[in-house]
């Protein structure tokens, strides 16, 4: 299982995939070696979240292979190409596979890509507070193409509209910004089949949890939100109709719950 260098618009999604399908091989009793090769060092951008997902990945027995960005597939040869960092030097290194699970390189469309609006990392280029343009005071942004350091989420969406919205019709009557977006995103973590970890976060990694629960521990409830409530809410969203909102800046104990399991 690999994922990208960052930004994706889901830091979780290759992650979600992966355990579910370790979840299914150890239910059928199907041995299997699976590792996740991902460039960066942790599990997970958010330290707080990353320690819990080491303890799924352990569970699992998966092997993390931090360091490692894919560059090349040779599927008749069922073989791929990474290159890995360690430390100021890279190399290049080719490991076999007999299932490869890939999620590529992800970036704003060539439009804006290639257009004024956009930063040297090719997303439209906002203040991640008000969602207005740096250098163009009538545009704003929100969403996957914009460059605001976070996941690239419905959820985050769902918090930037009403900011841009505002600050829109603000700026519409020449007034200031008058919201701020606080950097929410919240990114459903499947387990297995019947958990899900929530994580919800803000800017700088601040935890932003919807509940007062501890949001390291997968729970059952959280699986009937994302399989049976975020859908609807999904499309609810598409017409205007963007749901509660109960996420706030909250704070745990650095010791891990005592139960982790997936």
């Amino acid at each position: 299982f690999t994922q990208p260098q960052m930004p994706i618009k889901c830091a979780g999604a290759p992650q979600k995939a992966m355990y579910l399908a370790a979840d299914h091989l150890r239910r059928n009793a199907v041995p299997a070696d699976i590792r996740f090769a991902l460039p960066g060092q942790a599990m997970f951008g958010v330290p707080f979240y990353a320690r819990a997902l080491d303890e799924v990945v352990a569970h699992y027995g998966i092997a993390p292979m931090f360091g490692h960005e894919l560059i090349a597939v040779d599927g008749d040869a069922r073989r791929a190409r990474f290159r890995v960092t360690e430390g100021e030097s890279t190399r290049e290194t080719d490991l076999a596979f007999d299932m490869l699970h890939v999620v590529p390189p992800q970036s704003a469309p060539a439009f804006l890509r290639e257009s004024a609006l956009a930063d040297a990392g090719g997303w439209v280029d906002v203040d991640r507070q008000t969602l207005r343009h740096v250098r163009y005071p009538q545009v704003f942004a929100l969403g996957d193409c914009s460059n605001t350091p976070n996941s690239k989420t419905a959820a985050a969406v769902r918090a930037q509209a009403p900011v841009l919205a505002a600050n829109l019709l603000s700026a519409m009557e020449d007034r200031d910004a008058v919201e701020h977006y606080d950097g929410y995103a919240s990114c459903p973590l499947t387990t297995s089949k019947g958990r899900v970890l929530l994580a919800e976060f803000g800017y700088d990694g601040r935890l932003m949890p919807s509940f007062p629960l501890d949001p390291r521990r997968p729970r059952k409830a959280y699986w009937w939100l994302k399989r049976s409530y975020l859908p609807r809410l999904y499309w609810a969203m598409l017409r205007g109709n963007l749901g509660p909102d109960w996420h706030r800046e909250r704070s745990f104990g650095d010791a891990l719950p005592g139960s982790l399991r997936p």
